[in-house]
Order: C-alpha cells, then sequence, then structure tokens
C-alpha cells in the first residue's frame, strides 16, 4: 500500500462523517434538527430527508475516491452552505443580540468551509480566504462556551473533575486556535490543535451520549457532527491554505 498523507487522511476522515451523517439521516427518517432546523410546514417535509440523506452519503462517497473528492467535497460544501443562508442565517439576523442563535451559523459554516478546503486541495489550489472564515467560526465556538458555561459544563462526563473550568478552558482554546488563524499566528498548529480537541468532544462526549442515548435525535446527530467538525478543522491543519505564503507543501 502506498503512504498516506495528512490531507488525504483527512479527507478520508470527512467522508467518513459525511457517510454516518447520510446513513443516519436516511435510518431515522430526520434532518439533523439544531444544524438543519428544517422547518414542519416544508413543503414534503417527510420524504426531504431522504434527498437530504442521499445527497450527504454521495458527497461522502465521492470525497472517499480520490478522483472524485473534489467533486463530493464541492457538493458537500454547497448543500452544507444553504443550511447557512437558507435555515440558519435568516434566524441569527431576526434575532441578532441573542448568542446562541449564531452558534449553529458558525458550526455550520465551519462544515461548509472545511468541505471547500477539501475540494480545494484536491484541485491542487489553496484556499486563504477560508482561513478567515474558519477562524471567525472558532472564536463564536469560543465564545458561546463562556456564554452557556453552565450548558457546556453539563455535556462534560461526570466523571472529569471541575466540568465548569473545562468548559472555559476549551471555550479559550476556541478562541484562541480562532484569533490564531485570522491574524497569521502559527495557523497549521492552531489548526491542528482545534482538530485534537474537537476530536476529544467526539470521544469524550458525543459519541458516549449517542450511544447512552440511542433515541434521542439530537444527541444521535450530535455525534457524526461533531466527527464532521473534527475534520473540517484537520482538513484545514493539513491544507496549503495554512501555509505560510510562499512556502511550499
Amino acid at each position: 500500500m502506498g503512504r498516506i498523507d495528512g490531507a488525504a487522511a483527512a479527507a478520508m476522515l470527512m467522508a467518513l462523517a459525511l457517510v454516518a451523517l447520510g446513513a443516519l439521516t436516511l435510518m431515522l427518517g430526520d434532518f439533523a434538527a439544531v444544524w438543519q432546523p428544517v422547518p414542519a410546514a416544508w413543503p414534503g417535509r417527510p420524504v426531504t430527508p431522504i434527498l437530504s440523506g442521499l445527497i450527504l452519503l454521495a458527497a461522502g462517497g465521492m470525497v472517499l475516491v480520490p478522483r472524485t473528492r473534489a467533486w463530493g467535497a464541492g457538493l458537500a460544501a454547497g448543500f452544507i452552505a444553504l443550511w447557512v443562508l437558507g435555515l440558519h442565517l435568516p434566524h441569527a439576523l431576526a434575532k441578532p443580540l441573542v448568542w446562541g442563535s449564531w452558534n449553529p451559523v458558525a458550526e455550520s459554516a465551519a462544515m461548509a468551509t472545511g468541505a471547500f478546503v477539501a475540494m480545494r486541495q484536491a484541485q491542487g489550489r489553496s484556499a486563504r480566504a477560508a482561513v478567515y472564515v474558519m477562524g471567525a467560526c472558532f472564536v463564536v465556538f469560543g465564545i458561546s462556551h463562556f456564554v452557556y458555561a453552565k450548558f457546556t459544563a453539563a455535556m462534560v462526563p461526570a466523571w472529569l473533575p471541575a466540568r465548569l473550568q473545562l468548559a472555559w478552558l476549551t471555550g479559550a482554546i476556541h478562541c484562541a486556535t480562532g484569533v490564531a488563524l485570522l491574524i497569521g499566528f502559527r495557523r497549521r498548529w492552531a489548526a491542528a490543535i482545534e482538530a485534537a480537541m474537537m476530536a476529544a468532544f467526539v470521544l469524550l462526549v458525543n459519541g458516549p451520549r449517542a450511544l447512552a442515548m440511542p433515541g434521542n435525535h439530537v444527541e444521535a446527530f450530535g455525534a457524526p457532527i461533531a466527527l464532521l467538525l473534527t475534520s473540517a478543522a484537520l482538513v484545514l491543519a493539513t491544507s496549503s491554505a495554512v501555509a505560510p505564503r510562499g512556502a511550499d507543501r
């Protein structure tokens, strides 16, 4: 077998997350409500989760194959961008002072941006503007940890000590990695640290909660969403977008 480089491994993780999200959407016959809050009055809502699941499955399958990776990542980026523009952003703009309305915008934007970076990387092109979008998203994540510290602390496994302090710590790391991306300080390290922390969330928080509450759709969808966010940060960390200008990859 040939050696798999970091960018390819990150793309494979993204493909796995997309396939898992698509398969879960089809299995449950439902949308990822927090991240894909399709209104109940939406025409054809009972059958449209099937379309969503098939799109996510197709995108993930194409990302797995190097030859079709750019097409699959582009499909994922465009589809998730629709969540931002059509579902989350109007709600956030209607209630701009409610911080909780901006976190779903940032989460979906981070996933879409990560897929966009994967597409550009597969095309042999950079996506430096995406660094600023991801940086802003990470800062939003961090501020949310402080604004909703008690809620965040409640998500921390009970066996870990100082749960509220851990919520503050993870919020500070989100903010630090985001600012580092925005100002151009150790961008590759910042994205890698963010990816590692999000991977810890998958292993310690989202994965166990999904297994413990299989009937809860929010928790079930939370695991592949967290994995997709992890892959988005990892894709950025392994991309040319975070390389110093003029540096070769």
